[in-house]
Protein backbone atom coordinates (compact mmCIF):
# COMPACT_ATOMS: atom_id res chain seq x y z
CA UNK A 1 0.00 0.00 0.00
CA UNK A 2 1.63 3.29 -1.00
CA UNK A 3 2.30 5.88 1.66
CA UNK A 4 1.83 9.59 1.30
CA UNK A 5 2.89 12.70 3.18
CA UNK A 6 0.64 15.72 3.26
CA UNK A 7 2.02 19.14 4.07
CA UNK A 8 0.87 20.88 7.24
CA UNK A 9 1.16 24.62 6.58
CA UNK A 10 2.32 26.73 9.48
CA UNK A 11 2.05 30.51 9.38
CA UNK A 12 5.19 31.73 7.65
CA UNK A 13 7.67 34.14 9.17
CA UNK A 14 11.19 35.23 8.42
CA UNK A 15 13.48 32.36 9.28
CA UNK A 16 16.46 34.65 9.55
CA UNK A 17 14.71 36.57 12.29
CA UNK A 18 13.89 33.32 14.03
CA UNK A 19 17.50 32.19 14.01
CA UNK A 20 18.71 35.58 15.24
CA UNK A 21 16.22 35.56 18.08
CA UNK A 22 17.36 32.07 19.09
CA UNK A 23 20.99 33.20 19.22
CA UNK A 24 20.12 35.94 21.69
CA UNK A 25 18.84 33.49 24.29
CA UNK A 26 18.70 29.71 24.43
CA UNK A 27 16.01 29.85 27.08
CA UNK A 28 12.85 31.83 26.38
CA UNK A 29 9.65 31.76 28.42
CA UNK A 30 6.93 29.80 26.64
CA UNK A 31 4.62 32.76 26.33
CA UNK A 32 7.14 34.71 24.27
CA UNK A 33 8.35 31.98 21.93
CA UNK A 34 7.73 32.52 18.21
CA UNK A 35 7.80 29.17 16.43
CA UNK A 36 6.73 30.26 12.97
CA UNK A 37 9.15 28.10 11.01
CA UNK A 38 9.33 26.07 7.82
CA UNK A 39 6.29 23.88 7.20
CA UNK A 40 6.32 20.45 8.77
CA UNK A 41 4.76 17.40 7.18
CA UNK A 42 1.75 15.50 8.47
CA UNK A 43 0.85 11.89 7.82
CA UNK A 44 -2.53 11.10 6.33
CA UNK A 45 -5.38 9.80 8.47
CA UNK A 46 -4.90 6.31 7.05
CA UNK A 47 -1.20 6.16 7.79
CA UNK A 48 0.29 4.22 10.67
CA UNK A 49 3.83 3.69 11.97
CA UNK A 50 5.34 0.45 13.24
CA UNK A 51 8.26 0.96 15.64
CA UNK A 52 10.55 -2.04 15.09
CA UNK A 53 12.64 -1.46 18.19
CA UNK A 54 16.19 -2.86 18.03
CA UNK A 55 15.54 -4.69 14.75
CA UNK A 56 18.65 -4.60 12.61
CA UNK A 57 18.49 -3.08 9.16
CA UNK A 58 18.54 -6.37 7.26
CA UNK A 59 15.67 -7.75 9.36
CA UNK A 60 13.57 -4.62 8.78
CA UNK A 61 14.17 -4.94 5.05
CA UNK A 62 13.08 -8.58 5.12
CA UNK A 63 9.95 -7.72 7.10
CA UNK A 64 9.04 -4.91 4.68
CA UNK A 65 9.39 -7.35 1.82
CA UNK A 66 7.52 -10.08 3.67
CA UNK A 67 4.93 -9.79 6.45
CA UNK A 68 4.54 -6.00 6.26
CA UNK A 69 4.14 -5.70 2.49
CA UNK A 70 0.37 -6.15 2.59
CA UNK A 71 -0.23 -5.36 6.25
CA UNK A 72 -1.56 -1.81 6.03
CA UNK A 73 1.35 -0.25 7.91
CA UNK A 74 2.68 2.62 5.83
CA UNK A 75 5.81 3.49 7.83
CA UNK A 76 8.39 1.72 9.96
CA UNK A 77 10.41 3.47 12.64
CA UNK A 78 14.02 2.45 13.16
CA UNK A 79 16.12 2.71 16.28
CA UNK A 80 18.76 5.50 16.19
CA UNK A 81 21.10 4.76 13.26
CA UNK A 82 24.17 6.79 14.25
CA UNK A 83 27.44 5.58 15.74
CA UNK A 84 27.11 4.92 19.48
CA UNK A 85 29.14 3.79 22.46
CA UNK A 86 30.28 0.18 22.75
CA UNK A 87 28.29 -2.28 24.81
CA UNK A 88 31.19 -2.64 27.21
CA UNK A 89 30.92 1.07 28.05
CA UNK A 90 27.34 0.92 29.29
CA UNK A 91 26.73 1.47 33.00
CA UNK A 92 28.43 -1.07 35.30
CA UNK A 93 26.56 -4.37 35.31
CA UNK A 94 24.54 -3.41 32.22
CA UNK A 95 26.82 -4.43 29.35
CA UNK A 96 25.28 -4.23 25.87
CA UNK A 97 22.15 -2.46 27.19
CA UNK A 98 19.64 -1.23 24.62
CA UNK A 99 20.24 2.37 25.63
CA UNK A 100 23.72 2.51 24.09
CA UNK A 101 21.95 3.49 20.83
CA UNK A 102 20.85 6.70 22.58
CA UNK A 103 24.46 7.75 23.31
CA UNK A 104 25.86 9.18 20.05
CA UNK A 105 29.58 9.28 19.38
CA UNK A 106 29.28 10.61 15.82
CA UNK A 107 26.65 10.95 13.11
CA UNK A 108 28.22 8.24 10.98
CA UNK A 109 25.63 5.60 10.08
CA UNK A 110 27.58 2.66 11.46
CA UNK A 111 26.16 0.85 14.49
CA UNK A 112 25.58 -2.59 15.90
CA UNK A 113 22.27 -2.58 13.97
CA UNK A 114 24.09 -2.43 10.64
CA UNK A 115 26.13 -0.40 8.20
CA UNK A 116 25.32 2.69 6.19
CA UNK A 117 24.97 0.56 3.06
CA UNK A 118 22.54 -1.78 4.85
CA UNK A 119 20.51 1.16 6.14
CA UNK A 120 20.25 2.60 2.63
CA UNK A 121 19.30 -0.79 1.18
CA UNK A 122 16.65 -1.22 3.88
CA UNK A 123 15.10 2.14 2.98
CA UNK A 124 15.03 1.18 -0.70
CA UNK A 125 13.44 -2.21 0.04
CA UNK A 126 10.77 -0.75 2.28
CA UNK A 127 9.99 2.02 -0.21
CA UNK A 128 9.64 -0.58 -2.98
CA UNK A 129 6.93 -2.21 -0.88
CA UNK A 130 5.06 1.02 -0.17
CA UNK A 131 6.52 1.55 3.32
CA UNK A 132 8.35 4.71 4.33
CA UNK A 133 11.08 4.90 6.96
CA UNK A 134 11.13 7.15 10.02
CA UNK A 135 14.36 7.42 12.01
CA UNK A 136 14.62 7.87 15.77
CA UNK A 137 17.18 10.69 16.05
CA UNK A 138 19.21 11.69 19.11
CA UNK A 139 20.23 15.33 18.68
CA UNK A 140 19.95 16.79 22.19
CA UNK A 141 23.16 15.34 23.52
CA UNK A 142 26.23 13.22 22.93
CA UNK A 143 27.42 10.15 24.82
CA UNK A 144 28.48 10.23 28.44
CA UNK A 145 32.27 10.15 28.50
CA UNK A 146 35.21 10.26 30.84
CA UNK A 147 37.02 13.56 31.25
CA UNK A 148 40.38 11.82 31.00
CA UNK A 149 39.93 8.44 29.30
CA UNK A 150 39.57 8.23 25.51
CA UNK A 151 37.02 5.63 24.41
CA UNK A 152 35.86 4.47 21.00
CA UNK A 153 32.45 4.12 19.40
CA UNK A 154 30.83 1.41 17.31
CA UNK A 155 32.68 2.64 14.21
CA UNK A 156 35.99 3.26 15.96
CA UNK A 157 35.58 7.01 16.48
CA UNK A 158 37.32 8.35 19.56
CA UNK A 159 35.50 10.38 22.21
CA UNK A 160 35.65 11.62 25.75
CA UNK A 161 33.68 14.21 27.72
CA UNK A 162 32.93 17.24 25.51
CA UNK A 163 35.25 15.87 22.80
CA UNK A 164 33.68 14.18 19.75
CA UNK A 165 35.96 14.96 16.79
CA UNK A 166 34.16 12.64 14.35
CA UNK A 167 30.98 14.64 14.92
CA UNK A 168 32.83 17.96 14.77
CA UNK A 169 32.18 18.91 18.40
CA UNK A 170 34.52 20.24 21.07
CA UNK A 171 33.88 21.79 24.49
CA UNK A 172 32.72 25.07 22.97
CA UNK A 173 29.69 23.30 21.47
CA UNK A 174 28.15 22.25 24.80
CA UNK A 175 26.21 23.86 27.60
CA UNK A 176 27.77 24.27 31.05
CA UNK A 177 31.28 22.88 30.82
CA UNK A 178 34.13 23.20 33.30
CA UNK A 179 33.20 24.77 36.63
CA UNK A 180 29.69 25.52 35.33
CA UNK A 181 28.94 21.80 34.90
CA UNK A 182 25.48 20.83 36.13
CA UNK A 183 23.11 17.88 35.85
CA UNK A 184 19.33 18.06 35.76
CA UNK A 185 17.79 17.77 39.22
CA UNK A 186 14.81 20.12 39.20
CA UNK A 187 12.25 19.74 36.41
CA UNK A 188 10.50 22.88 37.64
CA UNK A 189 13.46 24.90 36.35
CA UNK A 190 13.27 25.46 32.58
CA UNK A 191 16.88 26.54 32.17
CA UNK A 192 18.17 23.56 34.11
CA UNK A 193 16.12 21.07 32.08
CA UNK A 194 17.26 22.51 28.77
CA UNK A 195 20.89 23.46 29.44
CA UNK A 196 22.18 21.08 32.11
CA UNK A 197 23.26 17.51 31.39
CA UNK A 198 20.86 14.56 31.50
CA UNK A 199 22.32 11.70 33.59
CA UNK A 200 25.81 12.51 32.38
CA UNK A 201 24.87 12.83 28.69
CA UNK A 202 26.63 15.92 27.37
CA UNK A 203 24.07 18.56 26.41
CA UNK A 204 24.66 20.27 23.07
CA UNK A 205 24.33 24.06 22.96
CA UNK A 206 21.70 24.16 20.24
CA UNK A 207 21.52 27.95 20.37
CA UNK A 208 24.78 28.04 18.40
CA UNK A 209 24.63 28.29 14.63
CA UNK A 210 27.41 25.77 14.02
CA UNK A 211 25.74 23.18 16.28
CA UNK A 212 22.42 23.67 14.50
CA UNK A 213 24.09 23.33 11.13
CA UNK A 214 25.89 20.14 12.17
CA UNK A 215 22.64 18.56 13.38
CA UNK A 216 20.78 19.69 10.26
CA UNK A 217 23.48 18.14 8.08
CA UNK A 218 22.97 14.81 9.87
CA UNK A 219 19.21 14.98 9.31
CA UNK A 220 19.77 15.92 5.66
CA UNK A 221 22.06 12.94 5.28
CA UNK A 222 19.22 10.71 6.43
CA UNK A 223 16.61 12.29 4.16
CA UNK A 224 19.10 12.08 1.32
CA UNK A 225 19.02 8.31 1.75
CA UNK A 226 15.23 8.38 1.62
CA UNK A 227 14.22 8.74 5.29
CA UNK A 228 10.72 10.25 5.36
CA UNK A 229 10.62 11.59 8.90
CA UNK A 230 12.07 11.79 12.38
CA UNK A 231 11.09 10.90 15.91
CA UNK A 232 13.10 13.44 17.95
CA UNK A 233 14.34 11.85 21.15
CA UNK A 234 14.50 14.03 24.30
CA UNK A 235 12.98 17.00 22.46
CA UNK A 236 11.88 18.45 25.79
CA UNK A 237 15.53 19.08 26.62
CA UNK A 238 15.97 21.27 23.53
CA UNK A 239 14.24 24.62 23.65
CA UNK A 240 11.39 24.78 21.15
CA UNK A 241 13.01 27.86 19.61
CA UNK A 242 16.26 25.96 18.99
CA UNK A 243 14.54 22.87 17.65
CA UNK A 244 12.42 24.92 15.26
CA UNK A 245 15.55 26.66 13.98
CA UNK A 246 17.29 23.32 13.40
CA UNK A 247 14.35 21.93 11.48
CA UNK A 248 14.18 25.11 9.43
CA UNK A 249 17.72 24.42 8.24
CA UNK A 250 16.87 20.95 6.97
CA UNK A 251 16.01 20.22 3.37
CA UNK A 252 12.80 18.63 2.17
CA UNK A 253 9.64 18.22 4.18
CA UNK A 254 10.08 15.41 6.71
CA UNK A 255 7.40 14.24 9.10
CA UNK A 256 8.36 15.16 12.67
CA UNK A 257 7.16 13.71 15.97
CA UNK A 258 8.76 14.89 19.21
CA UNK A 259 9.29 13.24 22.58
CA UNK A 260 8.02 15.81 25.05
CA UNK A 261 6.88 14.27 28.32
CA UNK A 262 4.68 16.81 30.06
CA UNK A 263 3.87 16.85 33.75
CA UNK A 264 1.54 19.03 35.85
CA UNK A 265 3.18 22.17 37.09
CA UNK A 266 6.27 21.94 34.91
CA UNK A 267 7.17 25.08 32.93
CA UNK A 268 7.95 23.18 29.69
CA UNK A 269 4.76 22.04 27.97
CA UNK A 270 3.91 19.95 24.92
CA UNK A 271 2.06 22.89 23.38
CA UNK A 272 5.33 24.77 22.87
CA UNK A 273 6.39 22.24 20.23
CA UNK A 274 3.22 21.85 18.15
CA UNK A 275 4.35 24.41 15.60
CA UNK A 276 7.27 22.10 14.73
CA UNK A 277 5.34 18.86 14.24
CA UNK A 278 3.48 16.17 16.12
CA UNK A 279 4.12 15.76 19.84
CA UNK A 280 4.01 12.36 21.49
CA UNK A 281 1.01 12.26 23.83
CA UNK A 282 2.07 10.09 26.76
CA UNK A 283 -1.23 10.56 28.59
CA UNK A 284 -2.95 8.72 25.74
CA UNK A 285 -0.94 5.58 26.52
CA UNK A 286 -1.57 5.96 30.26
CA UNK A 287 -5.31 6.28 29.64
CA UNK A 288 -5.44 3.24 27.36
CA UNK A 289 -3.93 1.13 30.12
CA UNK A 290 -6.34 2.52 32.70
CA UNK A 291 -9.39 1.78 30.54
CA UNK A 292 -8.38 -1.59 29.09
CA UNK A 293 -6.16 -3.04 31.80
CA UNK A 294 -7.16 -0.86 34.74
CA UNK A 295 -10.17 0.22 36.74
CA UNK A 296 -11.95 2.58 34.31
CA UNK A 297 -14.64 1.36 31.91
CA UNK A 298 -13.35 0.78 28.38
CA UNK A 299 -16.53 2.31 26.95
CA UNK A 300 -15.31 5.72 28.18
CA UNK A 301 -12.78 5.63 25.35
CA UNK A 302 -15.55 6.60 22.93
CA UNK A 303 -15.00 10.25 23.90
CA UNK A 304 -11.21 10.11 23.82
CA UNK A 305 -9.58 13.12 22.21
CA UNK A 306 -8.62 16.74 22.70
CA UNK A 307 -11.36 17.14 25.34
CA UNK A 308 -9.29 14.80 27.55
CA UNK A 309 -6.58 17.45 27.64
CA UNK A 310 -4.45 15.93 24.90
CA UNK A 311 -2.13 18.07 22.82
CA UNK A 312 -2.74 18.25 19.07
CA UNK A 313 -1.27 17.40 16.66
CA UNK A 314 -0.41 14.25 18.57
CA UNK A 315 1.64 11.17 18.00
CA UNK A 316 -0.05 8.36 19.95
CA UNK A 317 1.12 4.94 21.09
CA UNK A 318 0.26 2.08 23.43
CA UNK A 319 3.87 1.57 24.51
CA UNK A 320 7.36 2.57 23.45
CA UNK A 321 10.86 1.41 24.35
CA UNK A 322 10.94 3.52 27.53
CA UNK A 323 7.41 3.04 28.83
CA UNK A 324 7.25 -0.74 28.34
CA UNK A 325 9.98 -0.95 30.97
CA UNK A 326 7.87 0.93 33.52
CA UNK A 327 4.45 0.62 35.16
CA UNK A 328 2.45 3.39 33.47
CA UNK A 329 1.64 1.77 30.11
CA UNK A 330 0.91 -1.69 28.81
CA UNK A 331 3.48 -3.87 27.07
CA UNK A 332 3.72 -7.27 25.42
CA UNK A 333 3.64 -8.68 28.96
CA UNK A 334 -0.01 -7.64 29.22
CA UNK A 335 -0.88 -10.15 26.50
CA UNK A 336 -4.34 -9.73 25.06
CA UNK A 337 -4.95 -6.37 26.74
CA UNK A 338 -1.93 -4.95 24.92
CA UNK A 339 -3.32 -6.20 21.61
CA UNK A 340 -6.71 -4.67 22.38
CA UNK A 341 -5.01 -1.34 23.03
CA UNK A 342 -3.19 -1.54 19.71
CA UNK A 343 -6.40 -2.45 17.88
CA UNK A 344 -8.33 0.44 19.40
CA UNK A 345 -5.57 2.93 18.60
CA UNK A 346 -5.52 1.85 14.95
CA UNK A 347 -9.32 1.88 14.68
CA UNK A 348 -10.00 5.23 16.36
CA UNK A 349 -9.08 8.37 14.38
CA UNK A 350 -7.15 10.42 16.92
CA UNK A 351 -3.52 11.32 16.35
CA UNK A 352 -0.87 9.55 14.31
CA UNK A 353 -0.50 6.02 15.70
CA UNK A 354 2.85 4.34 16.25
CA UNK A 355 2.53 0.64 17.05
CA UNK A 356 5.36 -1.00 18.91
CA UNK A 357 7.13 -4.34 18.66
CA UNK A 358 10.34 -5.20 20.48
CA UNK A 359 11.79 -8.15 22.34
CA UNK A 360 11.11 -9.99 25.60
CA UNK A 361 13.23 -8.95 28.56
CA UNK A 362 13.66 -9.84 32.21
CA UNK A 363 15.30 -6.60 33.34
CA UNK A 364 15.02 -3.00 32.23
CA UNK A 365 18.46 -2.77 30.58
CA UNK A 366 18.55 -6.16 28.84
CA UNK A 367 20.09 -6.20 25.37
CA UNK A 368 18.36 -7.60 22.29
CA UNK A 369 19.66 -10.92 20.91
CA UNK A 370 23.28 -10.42 19.84
CA UNK A 371 25.78 -12.15 17.59
CA UNK A 372 29.15 -13.20 18.92
CA UNK A 373 30.72 -9.96 17.66
CA UNK A 374 28.25 -7.82 19.59
CA UNK A 375 26.07 -6.85 16.63
CA UNK A 376 22.31 -7.32 16.89
CA UNK A 377 21.24 -10.69 15.51
CA UNK A 378 18.82 -11.11 12.63
CA UNK A 379 15.25 -11.47 13.87
CA UNK A 380 13.96 -15.05 13.89
CA UNK A 381 10.31 -14.82 14.90
CA UNK A 382 9.26 -17.62 17.20
CA UNK A 383 12.81 -18.76 17.89
CA UNK A 384 14.38 -15.81 19.69
CA UNK A 385 13.44 -13.02 22.11
CA UNK A 386 11.87 -10.75 19.49
CA UNK A 387 8.12 -10.90 20.15
CA UNK A 388 7.01 -10.23 16.53
CA UNK A 389 3.69 -9.31 18.14
CA UNK A 390 2.97 -6.93 15.27
CA UNK A 391 2.13 -9.92 13.07
CA UNK A 392 -1.05 -10.39 15.07
CA UNK A 393 -4.23 -9.36 13.22
CA UNK A 394 -4.87 -6.99 16.14
CA UNK A 395 -1.96 -4.96 14.76
CA UNK A 396 -1.12 -5.72 11.12
CA UNK A 397 -4.75 -6.45 10.26
CA UNK A 398 -5.95 -3.33 12.05
CA UNK A 399 -3.40 -1.21 10.20
CA UNK A 400 -5.28 -2.28 7.08
CA UNK A 401 -8.55 -1.26 8.72
CA UNK A 402 -7.11 2.19 9.45
CA UNK A 403 -5.95 2.64 5.87
CA UNK A 404 -9.32 1.56 4.48
CA UNK A 405 -11.32 3.90 6.72
CA UNK A 406 -9.13 7.00 6.30
CA UNK A 407 -11.07 10.24 6.32
CA UNK A 408 -14.22 8.63 7.69
CA UNK A 409 -15.65 10.08 10.90
CA UNK A 410 -16.79 8.09 13.91
CA UNK A 411 -20.50 7.24 13.94
CA UNK A 412 -22.98 4.79 15.47
CA UNK A 413 -21.18 4.64 18.81
CA UNK A 414 -22.29 2.07 21.35
CA UNK A 415 -20.82 1.39 24.77
CA UNK A 416 -21.58 -0.69 27.84
CA UNK A 417 -19.08 -1.20 30.64
CA UNK A 418 -15.90 -2.64 29.17
CA UNK A 419 -17.35 -3.06 25.68
CA UNK A 420 -17.63 -0.47 22.92
CA UNK A 421 -18.33 -0.17 19.22
CA UNK A 422 -18.23 2.50 16.55
CA UNK A 423 -18.42 2.90 12.81
CA UNK A 424 -16.04 4.74 10.53
CA UNK A 425 -18.51 6.38 8.16
CA UNK A 426 -19.71 3.86 5.58
CA UNK A 427 -16.29 2.22 5.31
CA UNK A 428 -15.90 0.12 8.46
CA UNK A 429 -17.08 -0.89 11.91
CA UNK A 430 -15.14 -1.85 15.05
CA UNK A 431 -16.19 -3.67 18.23
CA UNK A 432 -13.98 -4.15 21.31
CA UNK A 433 -14.74 -6.27 24.36
CA UNK A 434 -12.25 -5.72 27.17
CA UNK A 435 -14.53 -7.41 29.70
CA UNK A 436 -14.35 -10.85 31.29
CA UNK A 437 -17.44 -12.25 29.54
CA UNK A 438 -18.70 -12.42 25.97
CA UNK A 439 -21.21 -9.93 24.56
CA UNK A 440 -23.94 -10.44 21.97
CA UNK A 441 -25.32 -7.28 20.44
CA UNK A 442 -27.01 -5.93 17.34
CA UNK A 443 -25.04 -2.94 16.04
CA UNK A 444 -26.30 -0.15 13.79
CA UNK A 445 -23.91 0.51 10.92
CA UNK A 446 -23.59 2.55 7.74
CA UNK A 447 -21.91 -0.34 5.93
CA UNK A 448 -23.70 -1.54 2.82
CA UNK A 449 -25.55 -4.84 3.01
CA UNK A 450 -23.33 -7.84 2.39
CA UNK A 451 -20.92 -10.36 3.88
CA UNK A 452 -17.74 -9.03 5.49
CA UNK A 453 -14.64 -10.82 6.77
CA UNK A 454 -13.63 -9.99 10.34
CA UNK A 455 -10.02 -8.80 10.34
CA UNK A 456 -9.41 -10.40 13.74
CA UNK A 457 -10.93 -13.86 13.50
CA UNK A 458 -11.47 -14.42 9.78
CA UNK A 459 -15.13 -15.21 10.38
CA UNK A 460 -17.96 -13.83 8.26
CA UNK A 461 -20.19 -11.01 9.50
CA UNK A 462 -23.43 -10.35 7.62
CA UNK A 463 -24.77 -6.80 7.37
CA UNK A 464 -28.42 -6.41 6.45
CA UNK A 465 -30.72 -3.42 6.63
CA UNK A 466 -28.15 -1.19 8.33
CA UNK A 467 -27.22 -3.53 11.17
CA UNK A 468 -25.38 -6.71 12.10
CA UNK A 469 -25.48 -9.00 15.10
CA UNK A 470 -22.30 -10.40 16.57
CA UNK A 471 -21.05 -12.29 19.59
CA UNK A 472 -17.66 -10.98 20.68
CA UNK A 473 -15.77 -13.10 23.18
CA UNK A 474 -14.08 -11.68 26.26
CA UNK A 475 -10.81 -9.86 25.58
CA UNK A 476 -11.31 -9.88 21.81
CA UNK A 477 -12.31 -7.46 19.08
CA UNK A 478 -14.10 -7.48 15.73
CA UNK A 479 -13.33 -5.25 12.76
CA UNK A 480 -14.97 -5.26 9.34
CA UNK A 481 -14.47 -2.91 6.43
CA UNK A 482 -15.36 -2.52 2.80
CA UNK A 483 -13.10 -4.44 0.46
CA UNK A 484 -11.50 -6.73 3.04
CA UNK A 485 -11.19 -10.35 1.96
CA UNK A 486 -9.05 -11.85 4.72
CA UNK A 487 -8.61 -12.04 8.47
CA UNK A 488 -7.49 -14.14 11.38
CA UNK A 489 -4.04 -15.50 12.21
CA UNK A 490 -1.61 -13.15 10.54
CA UNK A 491 -4.39 -11.39 8.67
CA UNK A 492 -4.02 -13.64 5.62
CA UNK A 493 -5.92 -16.55 4.18
CA UNK A 494 -8.86 -16.82 1.85
CA UNK A 495 -11.60 -17.22 4.45
CA UNK A 496 -12.55 -20.59 2.90
CA UNK A 497 -10.45 -23.04 4.97
CA UNK A 498 -11.19 -23.21 8.66
CA UNK A 499 -9.84 -24.73 11.84
CA UNK A 500 -12.31 -24.90 14.71
CA UNK A 501 -10.73 -25.24 18.14
CA UNK A 502 -12.36 -26.47 21.33
CA UNK A 503 -9.91 -27.03 24.18
CA UNK A 504 -10.67 -28.11 27.76
CA UNK A 505 -8.25 -26.03 29.84
CA UNK A 506 -8.43 -25.70 33.63
CA UNK A 507 -6.04 -24.07 36.05
CA UNK A 508 -6.61 -20.56 34.81
CA UNK A 509 -7.37 -17.53 36.96
CA UNK A 510 -9.30 -14.32 36.36
CA UNK A 511 -7.51 -12.35 33.67
CA UNK A 512 -5.62 -15.33 32.21
CA UNK A 513 -5.97 -16.03 28.48
CA UNK A 514 -5.53 -19.18 26.40
CA UNK A 515 -3.93 -19.29 22.94
CA UNK A 516 -3.32 -21.89 20.27
CA UNK A 517 0.27 -21.28 19.16
CA UNK A 518 2.07 -23.05 16.37
CA UNK A 519 4.66 -23.31 13.64
CA UNK A 520 2.85 -21.24 11.00
CA UNK A 521 2.13 -17.48 10.82
CA UNK A 522 -1.61 -17.99 11.33
CA UNK A 523 -0.74 -19.42 14.76
CA UNK A 524 1.88 -16.83 15.61
CA UNK A 525 5.00 -18.72 14.45
CA UNK A 526 5.50 -19.91 18.04
CA UNK A 527 5.05 -16.39 19.43
CA UNK A 528 2.39 -16.83 22.16
CA UNK A 529 0.63 -13.46 22.02
CA UNK A 530 0.46 -13.64 18.22
CA UNK A 531 -1.30 -17.02 18.14
CA UNK A 532 -5.02 -17.74 17.99
CA UNK A 533 -6.74 -16.26 21.04
CA UNK A 534 -9.40 -18.62 22.39
CA UNK A 535 -12.57 -17.41 24.05
CA UNK A 536 -13.29 -18.50 27.61
CA UNK A 537 -17.01 -17.71 27.36
CA UNK A 538 -17.80 -21.43 27.81
CA UNK A 539 -15.10 -22.07 30.43
CA UNK A 540 -13.49 -24.51 31.02
CA UNK A 541 -13.84 -25.06 27.28
CA UNK A 542 -11.94 -22.44 25.28
CA UNK A 543 -12.99 -21.94 21.67
CA UNK A 544 -11.82 -20.18 18.54
CA UNK A 545 -11.66 -20.34 14.75
CA UNK A 546 -8.81 -19.52 12.41
CA UNK A 547 -8.48 -19.52 8.62
CA UNK A 548 -5.62 -21.73 7.36
CA UNK A 549 -5.29 -22.87 3.72
CA UNK A 550 -6.25 -26.47 2.99
CA UNK A 551 -3.35 -28.90 2.87
CA UNK A 552 -1.32 -26.91 5.41
CA UNK A 553 0.52 -29.12 7.89
CA UNK A 554 1.57 -27.56 11.17
CA UNK A 555 2.70 -28.23 14.74
CA UNK A 556 1.09 -26.52 17.71
CA UNK A 557 0.55 -26.31 21.46
CA UNK A 558 -1.87 -24.65 23.85
CA UNK A 559 -0.52 -21.79 25.95
CA UNK A 560 -1.82 -19.88 28.97
CA UNK A 561 -0.79 -16.23 29.27
CA UNK A 562 -1.24 -15.18 32.88
CA UNK A 563 -2.75 -11.79 33.72
CA UNK A 564 0.71 -10.55 34.68
CA UNK A 565 2.22 -11.63 31.36
CA UNK A 566 3.86 -14.94 32.35
CA UNK A 567 3.57 -17.66 29.69
CA UNK A 568 2.73 -21.29 30.58
CA UNK A 569 3.11 -23.92 27.85
CA UNK A 570 1.30 -27.24 28.05
CA UNK A 571 3.62 -30.20 28.63
CA UNK A 572 4.57 -32.96 26.21
CA UNK A 573 5.62 -33.02 22.58
CA UNK A 574 4.26 -30.65 19.97
CA UNK A 575 0.88 -31.61 18.55
CA UNK A 576 0.51 -31.81 14.76
CA UNK A 577 -2.34 -31.55 12.28
CA UNK A 578 -3.12 -30.98 8.58
CA UNK A 579 -6.01 -28.90 7.26
CA UNK A 580 -8.23 -31.11 5.04
CA UNK A 581 -8.89 -30.33 1.38
CA UNK A 582 -12.61 -29.87 2.08
CA UNK A 583 -14.47 -28.87 5.21
CA UNK A 584 -13.03 -27.65 8.49
CA UNK A 585 -10.37 -29.18 10.70
CA UNK A 586 -11.93 -29.85 14.11
CA UNK A 587 -9.59 -29.78 17.13
CA UNK A 588 -11.39 -30.95 20.28
CA UNK A 589 -8.73 -31.55 22.89
CA UNK A 590 -7.67 -31.37 26.55
CA UNK A 591 -4.74 -29.44 27.97
CA UNK A 592 -1.67 -31.56 28.67
CA UNK A 593 -0.85 -30.76 32.26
Amino acid sequence: MPHTITRRIIAAAGTTALAAAALVAAVVPAASQDLDAAPAAALDGGDSILNLFEWNWNSIAAECQGELADSGYTYVQTSPPQEHILGADASPGEADAWYIHYQPVSYQLESRLGTRAEYAAMIDTCEANGIGVIADVVINHMAAGSATETRYGSNGSEYRQFHYPAAGYDASDFHNTGSAYCEIQNYQNREEVQTCHLVGLNDLDTSQTDVRETIAAYLDDLTGLGVAGFRVDAAKHISATDLAAIMDLTSGDPYIVQEVIGAPGEPITEAEYTGIGDVQEFSYAYDLKNHINGGAAASNLLTLGESWGYTVPAGVFVANHDTERGPQTMSYQHGQDYLLGEAFMLAYPFGTPASYTGYAFSNTHQAPPLNGDGTVADVNCGSDAFTCIHRSPYMSGMAGFRAATAGQSVNHTWGSGDALAFGRGDAGHFVLNAGSGSITQTFTTSLADGAYIDVISGSTVNVSGGSFTATVAAKTALAIYTGNTSGGGDGGGSGEDCVNVSAHVTGTNMGDEVYLVGSIPQLGSWTPASGLHLSGATYPTWKGTVTIPSGTAFEYKYVIIRSGGAVVWESGANRSATVPSTGCLELSQTWNG
